[in-house]
């Protein structure tokens, strides 16, 4: 949240790349820390730190958009000839409505709000009572989801769930940074890379698309526009293929004897499906989806029965949420 404060300063002075960037990127690791936080914390402070990240983080969006495809110009070749001269005129355009809509987007960012939040929540997290398996349940939930989206994509591939798969993943990213520290410095930088496949290949389905717009509203020469689409096309198919090797790889074989290495021959393959395995067992979910072990449940219920008639007038207190 400090880095959000100080990130909105750098930003509201020029509104370049980096700094929009980097304030947008502070927002969205509060806005997952929010998500995450109250799934298991009532307190509605989450959702309003929630709400006020989504919609600061909105009012950037399009000027981040712009921002993005204009730096895929040069790599692309799409600086010269009719297309690229559309792609720069269509920038410049969009730029300016977009340069506007963020300027009042950070103006509205609530600095003194954000500032009583910094200092109330940590102290409001340091009470949750939470242990490491419902942190860990609480990844597994958007796991599963990313792994849903994958496989949605892998049978009937489209931009769209291409993008609903990036979206996913960049949240998974930042929950497991925020909640399983452990975890991110071992996948950490698997799930960098797989982000930044899924956000290039995006990118490219963007200007792809924009590409198509362009060539019809200002009647384009289909010779120049199927050169530029087939360049972008390229590429797009590169970070594809480059997403389905990385989350395809076997397990690494690092020689000091890890359960999930020990396992090699009867774990699962795909990237994503081996960290699910791992997550299951931090939160104590079989195969069958059930939580814990069958003779947990009774042993527990057992011993809360054994607290209660030892001490029959001490006051209950409202247990957390497993």
């Amino acid at each position: 949240m400090r880095r959000a404060l100080g990130n909105h300063k750098r930003a509201q002075k020029n509104l370049k790349t980096d700094p929009v960037h980097d304030f947008r990127v502070a927002l969205r690791r509060c806005r997952s820390l929010a998500e995450g936080f109250s799934a298991i914390d009532p307190d509605p402070v989450w959702r309003r730190l929630r709400k006020a990240s989504k919609q600061i983080q909105s009012g950037l969006s399009d000027l981040r958009d712009v921002q993005v495809l204009q730096a895929w110009l040069r790599p692309l070749r799409l600086t010269g000839g009719p297309a690229g001269k559309a792609l720069a005129s269509h920038f410049k355009k969009q730029e300016r409505r977009a340069r506007r809509e963020a300027r009042s987007s950070l103006k509205s960012f609530p600095r003194k709000r954000w500032k009583r939040w910094s200092r109330r929540l940590p102290a409001r997290a340091e009470l949750i009572p939470v242990n490491e398996r419902r942190l860990a349940q609480l990844v597994l939930e958007q796991l599963s989801r990313v792994i849903d989206l994958h496989e949605r994509w892998t049978k009937e591939p489209s931009a769209e769930t291409w993008h609903e798969l990036r979206v996913t993943v960049k949240r998974l990213r930042y929950l497991v940074e925020s909640f399983l520290p452990q975890k991110s410095e071992a996948w950490g930088a698997e799930l960098e890379r797989a982000q930044d496949l899924l956000g290039e290949g995006h990118d490219l389905d963007v200007m792809h698309d924009l590409l198509v717009e362009l060539s019809h509203k200002r009647s384009l020469p289909k010779l120049a526009v199927s050169r530029s689409l087939r360049r972008v096309d390229t590429a797009a198919r590169k970070r594809r293929k480059e997403y389905v090797a990385l989350v395809s790889q076997p397990p690494h074989r690092n020689g000091k004897g890890s359960s999930v290495d020990n396992a090699a021959d009867t774990s699962p393959q795909k990237l994503w499906d081996r960290w699910r395995t791992e997550l299951a067992c931090m939160a104590s979910i079989t195969r069958q989806g059930g939580e814990e072990s069958s003779r947990s449940a009774p042993r527990r219920a057992l011993r809360v029965r054994a607290r209660a008639s030892r001490y029959p007038h001490r006051p209950r207190r409202i247990s957390s949420a497993p």
